[in-house]
């Protein structure tokens, strides 16, 4: 029994982790606080962002002291993590050793440190409780004022002991516990796929939905949990949480928030407050295709090709003017310069393929086929003086539910996916428009347009927001009064982006390779937060910058593409979170530079995970760069996903999306032909997986 009981106090060891915080103090020197957190064995293990695993307590206790919605790891000092998910193997075998230490109790009494008999029937948080009261002093330590770097490993580990420690004790050695981590990480992979995924489903756990002002009816829900009855003597917290954001940071797979062990607690699940909801992960969890992807990305995957046209010469394909895959990837629209046509992206690719929904053409007639369209619903300009002009299609973006669609005659036009393609708005501008774009929601559409100055007849940078409502009687869509934003700048404007929220859009200008964000918090009042610009090549070859994408979640950092000499794509921090007041413009900084790639990148595309970036270049390779962080290059990996139809200008380019879980990655070329590339698909000794070609 003897030789059971240490078995099982080595195995208790891999949940030693970070557990308690016992001081917090603003540093302004290192410009972010400092924290004095204690070790002990945890029941409630979570995995951050960046990888590392602490106790869920210590994460909300840090925000509650903080006030901060992102902080910074108390392990590896990562800074912006938020934390994802229960680790519930790890809660499991919590939960098996207590068990055992309560049969053993008479025999062995060393196993029963943390929980004594009379604790088996408090709730979570008493538990906790009890051992803050019990827990000696000698185990606080400050993990933020010193670090030890070695060859092996690049974890910091706390040396200096907190102020408020009384007496030494011996500490285990970073390596000890890297090395528990590990050996447990081997044992959850194996059983991860054989966990109950009913396992932490309690039906005291209600969820209450709430409405908000800025988030779509398909978006996933961004919750927090708060319990309903505390103990007097406990802090009352706050529990705020992501449940449905996944990660692969550390190749660990998350799972369910709500654990077996916290079936005494009575929580409340509420949606939050959507203002600050970031773009989370798709809600519809597989621990086994996360297991899949795991083992895959970024080097194995299951391909699939399909052509949505036949050559019309065996040498010459159809070539479509502009591409768009929808936020969902549940559908994707090609455009020619007198037709439009939007497909369906099935669920199970094996089973069935993409087939044409609706299409139309420029007259405003639209239906299922081009032999059955329907007429031009002429009602669509009663409050209105628009006139129907008939131009060549430009541009198409397109939202879960809407196309829009601009052309030469510097029209917009929106059609409705739910009414079979119909034109629902059309609006026709005085100046050119230069590049559109809507955000994921379909709730603002903004319009890139070089128009004039009407005193001095000087061309000016315009930028124009069409906000789009739902009425609440009828459903119908309403348009509203768009708003125009005039650029401090003369150079006409390239490209723009909206970020996943819709709370900031990003910009650049034509000739001398400006860089902009502006805030759409208050989409009545746009402001002008950051501004920056390249000094790359201006030559008639050259395109500029090409493309800027916000990350998912982080609008402190951004990619900026372009297609130059010598001017590779890079990772800027933006700093727009630290602006002090309204006056202030952030200067960005630079973080990264991929220069491996080259310089005639035309397009990225960021996976919702935030930890690997697709990009495209002018011959037509989609390169995917994968990192735990995109700053790091030690840690990265760049190989060749796919090869597509090659564009002269970034505007032909193809168009690619990531899913929602980051499992899969869509890209649709200018010859009509979709591309999925699914990283989730099975293990890599699978006959159908096939091999990326590794660049670095």
């Amino acid at each position: 029994m003897e030789d059971i009981a240490k078995l099982i106090k080595t195995i208790e060891q891999n949940l030693f982790l970070p557990k308690q915080l016992y001081s917090c103090e603003f540093n302004p020197t290192l410009g972010h606080y400092v924290y004095g957190i204690g070790y002990s064995i945890i029941e409630d293990c979570s995995i951050l962002s960046c990888g590392c695993c602490i106790a869920e307590s210590l994460y909300y206790d840090i925000i509650k002291v903080t006030k901060n919605e992102l902080i910074h790891c108390p392990v590896c000092k990562s800074k912006n993590v938020s934390v994802i998910g229960p680790v519930k193997p790890l809660r499991s075998l919590y939960s098996q050793i207590q068990s055992f230490k309560d049969d053993s109790e008479g025999e062995n009494s060393d196993l029963t440190d943390e929980i004594t008999p009379t604790d088996r029937n408090l709730s979570v948080k008493d538990i906790k409780h009890h051992e803050e009261t019990q827990q000696p002093i000698s185990k606080i330590m400050d993990i933020s004022t010193q670090s030890v770097k070695t060859t092996n490993e690049a974890i910091p580990f706390p040396l200096v002991q907190s102020k408020t420690s009384s007496q030494q004790r011996d500490i285990p050695h970073s390596k000890d516990i890297q090395r528990n981590q590990t050996n447990l990480l081997n044992l959850f992979f194996k059983i991860a796929t054989k966990v109950n995924s009913t396992e932490g489903d309690n039906p005291e756990y209600n969820l209450e939905s709430t409405s908000g002002v800025n988030t779509s009816e398909n978006s996933p829900p961004n919750v927090f949990l708060q319990k309903a009855n505390t103990n007097s003597q406990e802090k009352k917290y706050d529990f705020v949480s992501e449940l449905v954001s996944l990660t692969n940071k550390s190749n660990t797979i998350a799972t369910e928030r709500l654990s077996q062990e916290s079936n005494n607690g009575q929580y409340k699940v509420m949606k939050n407050n959507t203002n600050n909801m970031k773009p989370l992960v798709s809600p519809n969890f597989d621990e086994k295709k996360e297991y899949y992807f795991a083992n895959c990305f970024p080097i194995y995957r299951k391909r699939y090709t399909f052509k949505t046209h036949s050559k019309f010469l065996k040498t010459k394909s159809k070539l479509f003017i502009n591409t768009a895959i929808s936020p969902n990837c549940f559908k994707f629209a090609l455009i020619s310069k007198h037709k439009w046509e939007v497909y369906s992206i099935p669920s199970d690719l094996n089973k069935s393929s993409p087939s044409l929904l609706f299409c139309g053409r420029n007259t405003g007639e639209y239906g299922k086929t081009f032999d059955t369209l329907n007429p031009f619903d002429p009602s669509i300009l009663m409050n209105t003086d628009n006139k129907v002009t008939i131009g060549e299609y430009v541009y198409c973006k397109l939202s879960d539910d809407l196309l829009i669609i601009s052309d030469t005659k510097n029209s917009i036009q929106i059609f409705d996916l739910n009414q079979d393609g119909k034109m629902i708005h059309y609006y026709c501008s005085k100046y050119y428009v230069r590049c559109i774009d809507i955000d994921p929601s379909g709730k603002i559409v903004a319009c890139g347009i070089a128009g004039k100055d009407r005193k001095t007849n000087v061309e000016q940078a315009l930028i124009t927001l069409h906000r789009i409502d739902r009425n609440k009687m009828t459903s119908q869509y309403e348009f509203l009064s768009p708003i125009t934003i005039a650029l401090p700048y003369r150079d006409p404007i390239n490209t723009i982006q909206l970020s996943m929220d819709g709370l900031y859009l990003s910009c650049s200008t034509t000739m001398e390779s400006r860089f902009l964000i502006i805030s759409l918090r208050n989409v009545n009042e746009p402001r002008l937060i950051m501004k920056s610009l390249r000094s790359i090549d201006t030559s008639l070859e050259s395109e500029g910058i090409t493309d800027t994408k916000l990350f998912p979640g982080n609008s402190n950092l951004m990619c900026v593409t372009s297609t130059a000499f010598n001017s590779p794509p890079i990772i800027i921090n933006t700093k727009i979170e630290d602006i002090s007041n309204l006056r202030s413009v952030a200067q960005p900084s630079l973080l990264n530079k991929f220069s491996d790639l080259g310089s005639k990148i035309h397009r990225c595309e960021i996976s919702p995970r935030n930890d690997s970036i697709a990009f495209l270049d002018k011959n037509g390779s989609v390169y995917l760069v994968c990192a735990p962080n995109m700053i790091d290059n030690e840690k990265r990996r760049t190989v060749i996903v796919e090869m597509v139809a090659d564009a002269y200008r970034a505007h032909e380019s193809a168009s690619m999306k990531f899913s929602s879980d980051g499992h899969v990655l869509y890209i649709l070329d200018r010859k009509g032909v979709l591309y999925v590339e699914d990283f989730a698909y099975d293990l890599p000794q699978h006959s159908e997986i096939t091999r990326c070609k590794e660049i670095s």
